[in-house]
């Protein structure tokens, strides 16, 4: 059927019932016609069209309502539209935010160490307004929180401490009262300690005074599995220590008797009629060690030995002098080359100012990633930043300031990164990330997302707030042919970002 047909139809059927109609009554009856005859008509449709525009909230509501015109739509989107209270709104969004803080203050000091954490951090980044993606990551914290949260222990301390509940404090309440209430342990405490005390080391005085210390205030902890595990750490040291020193002794013993039998033997070597006694000197050296005698009997004989021997070898006493220099200036030469072994060993790879990488450990991360890209063709990005016109904020602020927004700058990368990148200070204002198992178009979403961060950050210095913005140059592994290629390509799109108008990040020799 045409519409000029159904157009018929419907004046027939007010002709028939001899009815005079308005215009509304005749788009009525016309579409329900159309309909009928399933001839569609964009007129008749409007209803349906201005409602599937309208927010979910609304076409939930106006489901109900049964709207068959424009009119009824109208009168139903005003009688809505003036029951809206915007500051209404506004204020129960603010009375949110505020609530949202004081929950996070409270999670704060909660003796749980992972949320307090989680719930600083957010105290500290938490705003109103907040871009989706932002509260997304602090909702994505709480989840992975809750995630790896085990309440079991609570049950476990309930069922050591014979409580039935669920409420940590009454059970930390009735686990501290299960120790007060233990036995007395204080007179072991000297005996554990005299167990501890070195026989010939004097190394371990801090840590038994520390021991000693604890289990004087609470000597309850004796019956933990940590102190358990503590004591055997302790006594394994100890006999180490004593084994090592007396070592150290016996060898320094050794040394000297082996020292005064060669002076002898010279000294009969040299004179045919050298006295008995040092020819039974000789052979007592040779025999000294004997099992059974301690420490102090076999030094004292060694004593006895050197007394006696001062009777017959005057005549090496230079020599015995000349030696001895020798000795120390090797001693000395080797605590040098110590000193500058522990240096060499002790070289640090952080960045004294921002406490992240320095351009040496960059360095030998670039290599290890060629080095993986080469062998198993891994691909990883690099990401050049540089702070925009910081030659302005010394200039302006002062030095003082400019290292206050490099370490906040430091911070910021490492609390943004995953852990398997590595974010370091190249030099100056500049920073580099690698990025491990990336390409371009990641590296280039990592870039502006951490470009858009410090734009927002705060950055303040002495109550005034400091602009802070930074431009980006991005470069893939697998578009060059060698990591050399790649700083340089990074470096030239940080440095097109720059000429581009700055706080922009380039990832492609057109910077879009």
């Amino acid at each position: 059927m045409t519409i000029k047909e159904i157009a018929k139809k419907a004046l027939n059927h007010f002709k028939n019932r001899g009815y005079v109609f308005t215009p509304d009554e005749y788009q009525e009856v016309f579409c329900k016609y159309a309909k009928q005859h399933g001839v569609i008509v964009e007129d008749c449709n409007k209803v349906s069209y201005f409602l599937s525009k309208l927010d979910s909230k609304y076409k939930a509501i106006a489901k109900n309502y049964n709207i068959k015109n424009l009119d009824e739509l109208v009168v139903f989107l005003i009688n809505y539209l003036n029951r809206e209270d915007v500051s209404k709104e506004k204020e129960n969004i603010e009375q949110l935010f505020i609530y949202t803080k004081r929950a996070l203050d409270v999670i704060a000091v909660l003796p749980i160490v992972k949320s307090k954490k989680i719930a600083m951090k957010h105290l500290d980044f938490i705003k109103p307004y907040m871009e989706k993606e932002e509260w997304e990551k602090l909702r994505s914290e709480w989840i992975e929180f809750l995630d790896g949260f085990d309440a079991s222990i609570v049950r476990r301390g309930a069922a050591i401490a014979g409580v039935r509940s669920e409420d940590a404090l009454e059970v930390i309440e009735a686990l501290i009262k299960i120790v007060e209430e233990g036995p007395d342990l204080s007179h072991l405490v000297d005996s554990i300690i005299y167990t501890l005390t070195p026989s010939y080391a004097p190394f371990m005085d801090d840590e038994i005074a520390a021991l000693k210390r604890q289990l004087k205030e609470d000597s309850s902890i004796i019956l933990t599995p940590a102190f358990a595990e503590d004591l055997r750490i302790l006594t394994n040291k100890r006999i180490k220590l004593d084994k090592e020193e007396l070592k150290r002794k016996l060898k320094d013993l050794d040394q000297i008797a082996e020292r005064l039998s060669i002076k002898i033997l010279r000294v009969l070597q040299k004179t045919g009629d050298s006295s008995q006694e040092i020819k039974d000197i000789r052979v007592e050296l040779q025999n000294w060690r004997h099992e059974g005698e301690d420490f102090e009997s076999i030094k004292e004989k060694l004593l006895r030995i050197a007394i006696s021997l001062d009777k017959e070898l005057d005549e090496f006493q230079e020599e015995m002098r000349k030696e001895d220099e020798e000795i120390e200036s090797l001693k000395a030469k080797i605590r040098m080359l110590e000193k500058k072994v522990k240096k060499l060993s002790q070289e640090v790879k952080t960045d004294f100012l921002t406490n992240i990488a320095n351009k040496k450990a960059v360095m030998e991360e670039l290599n290890r990633q060629e080095s993986s890209y080469k062998r198993y063709g891994t691909n990883y990005s690099l990401v050049f930043f540089d702070i925009d016109h910081f030659k302005n904020i010394n200039d302006t602020y002062g030095h003082d300031a400019g290292d206050v927004v490099l370490k906040s700058l430091g911070l910021l990368f490492r609390r943004y990164a995953r852990d398997v990148d590595l974010i370091g200070r190249f030099g100056g204002e500049e920073f580099v990330a690698i990025l491990p198992n990336t390409n371009k178009e990641g590296a280039y979403k990592f870039a502006e997302k951490l470009r858009n961060i410090v734009q927002k950050a705060k950055f303040m210095y002495k109550n005034t707030r400091i602009p802070v913005t930074v431009s980006a140059g991005v470069a893939s592994r697998e578009e060059v042919n060698s990591k050399e290629e790649l700083l340089k390509k990074a470096d030239e799109r940080l440095y097109l970002a720059k000429r581009s108008g700055r706080n922009k990040v380039c990832a492609d020799d057109e910077c879009k």
